[in-house]
């Protein structure tokens, strides 16, 4: 830990996350009829899932890896003032980038999109520079190596669709570069970083010991290779080939993940820790119903909807339950690390309520299902009920997120 920055970097990263989350939430809801209709291109239905996946997903993962990158690799990050200056573009082009694309304003849509895409690629080039640095060239450092790739390329793709909506010239490629993008960026780019950062704190939170680590090195040559064929122009068959490569992938790190589950240490999972697993059910779940998607997706709008949202909901619930974790585990290292042994000092676990974290798990887990549900079936009256749910989980978890970090030395 003596390469982690300051707790404010992370922490900065993870307030306004959490934010944007809530902020989601709510506009699920308003934009519930269009979701029941699998709207999935509307403006409104783009900018909330933007608030998810810019907003939340994507600062999270910042925020994770600012902490987690130099414990990981041993140097601390490149630069921490480039760090904070990623942070400031971001909280203000992520606002002005959804507000644009909700009210399809030419005039913001090119600032908000320009701040983002600065933002990300500052963030980029302090990350790809850390990892540089990196002297051991270990399973964690490959996965974030090629999230760093795809990063940029969903960067691309995202400035391609930007380009579009302002002046139409790739209208006939619209819903190609559409499902490019989303999938680059949740395979190529998330799924990534979670397998990369899962391999060192699922074990570690699990106190498991032993596991072969094999799973995990297929998942990444897999990711990498699967979302290589899906962004690639390259044919409906080619694409099914990578969809199918990026299937084995997501279920080798599942293999990884039980690997750890029967090594552990500890008897009973955390609350934490089962969020984080249900959040890999529903991506499994989404990956069940990919291939009706894919071929029905035009025809069958809402199934395609449906299908996204699994996929943007089971990240969201693996990155909340790791919230219980990071979060009260930085904390406790910034506040009470220096004391032990000279003092009593709490637990880990004694900064936030396992019954209120139980309670994230259950809303968040019925917000994600009822919305699903909702979209599938086209009653907009479900998914609203799953948006209330998700507000009521976002809610608990916020409040025990103030709780841990207000948390003072004796």
């Amino acid at each position: 830990m003596s390469n982690a920055p300051p707790l404010r970097l992370p922490g900065e990263h993870f307030v306004v996350a959490l934010g944007f989350f809530a902020l989601g939430a709510v506009a699920l809801g308003l934009v519930g009829p269009e979701l029941a209709e699998g709207k999935f291109t509307a403006p409104y239905v783009a900018a909330v899932v933007h608030l998810f996946t810019l907003g939340y997903i994507c600062l999270s993962i910042f925020g994770s890896l600012y902490q987690f990158l130099p414990v990981a690799i041993g140097v601390p990050i490149r630069s921490q003032r480039l760090a904070h200056v990623t942070f400031a573009l971001l909280l203000v082009g992520i606002p002005t980038f959804v507000t644009a694309v909700a009210l399809t304003s030419p005039r913001w849509l090119p600032i908000g999109a320009g701040l983002v895409a600065l933002g990300f690629s500052l963030f980029a080039g302090n990350f790809i520079a850390t990892l540089a640095r990196a002297k051991e060239r270990s399973i964690t450092w490959w996965a974030l190596c090629g999230a760093a790739l795809y990063l940029v390329v969903t960067l691309g793709f995202g400035f391609l669709l930007a380009l579009n909506l302002a002046t139409g010239v790739a209208s006939t490629l619209r819903f190609e570069l559409l499902l490019a993008h989303i999938h680059v960026a949740i395979i190529g780019w998330v799924l990534l970083v979670m397998v990369g950062v899962g391999h060192r704190l699922i074990p570690m939170f699990m106190l498991s010991h032993g596991a072969t680590e094999r799973p995990a090195q297929v998942a990444i040559a897999l990711l990498t290779t699967g979302c290589a064929l899906i962004a690639l122009p390259l044919g409906m068959t080619v694409h099914a080939v990578g969809f199918l490569v990026v299937v084995a992938g997501v279920l080798a790190f599942i293999g990884q993940a039980l690997a750890f589950y029967h090594h552990r240490k500890k008897g009973e999972l955390d609350p934490g820790m089962r969020l984080a697993m249900l959040g890999l059910a529903s991506i499994v779940a989404a990956l069940l119903l990919a291939p009706w998607a894919w071929l029905r997706g035009w025809q069958n709008v809402r199934l395609l909807t449906t299908y996204v949202f699994l996929l943007i909901g089971g990240v969201s619930m693996f990155i909340a339950g790791h919230y219980f974790k990071i979060v009260p585990f930085i904390v406790w290292y910034h506040r009470f690390g220096a004391q032990v042994g000279k003092s009593k000092v709490p637990r880990v676990a004694d900064l936030y309520s396992s019954r209120r974290a139980s309670l994230t798990l259950v809303a968040l887990g019925a917000g994600v299902g009822l919305v699903a549900l909702g979209i599938l079936l086209g009653q907009a009256l479900v998914v609203r009920g799953g948006a209330l749910a998700l507000v009521l989980g976002i809610a608990v978890e916020a409040r025990e997120m103030i709780r841990v970090v207000s948390v003072r030395t004796s």
